[in-house]
């Protein structure tokens, strides 16, 4: 019995590790390929098919609206540009990612991420205050 636990353990540890080395290894493969943008921004890809997608996008354009010209936020259609997406490794829909002003790729979101969690990352790239009146 206890051996099952070991290996359950060691399985869950390896699992985790795998998951955070191709993280870090997305990061930096996508800030190589990134461009400087002048400012904070968020690559956004999406797909018209995907609907987590459609919820992602009200929570950009709340962001958007709440930060104004602090952040650009850039919509990318994974399957139409197919090119776009591969440069940046993205691999499902919706994938947000958070880049610094100098264009290197700070955070990376696989599915949703809420705009409690993104005012969070674009705070450590540099965009101001929290705007109070987000919902979260």
């Amino acid at each position: 019995m206890i051996e099952r636990a070991l290996i359950a353990a060691g399985l869950l540890l390896l699992g985790a590790c795998l998951f955070l080395a191709f993280r870090a290894g997305h990061l930096r493969r996508a800030t190589r390929r990134a461009t400087a943008a002048g400012k904070p921004a968020i690559l956004y890809f999406r797909s018209d098919l995907c609907l987590p997608c459609q919820t992602q996008g009200r929570f950009l354009q709340e962001l958007q609206a709440a930060l104004g010209d602090q952040i650009h936020i850039e919509r990318i259609d994974a399957h139409a540009e197919r090119e776009k997406a591969a440069q940046y490794g993205i691999f499902t829909v919706p994938t947000t990612l958070v880049m610094d002003a100098h264009g290197a790729v700070r955070h990376a979101n696989y599915g949703l991420a809420d705009v409690h969690k993104l005012v969070g990352q674009l705070q450590t790239v540099g965009v101001g205050a929290h705007p109070s009146h987000l919902r979260m």
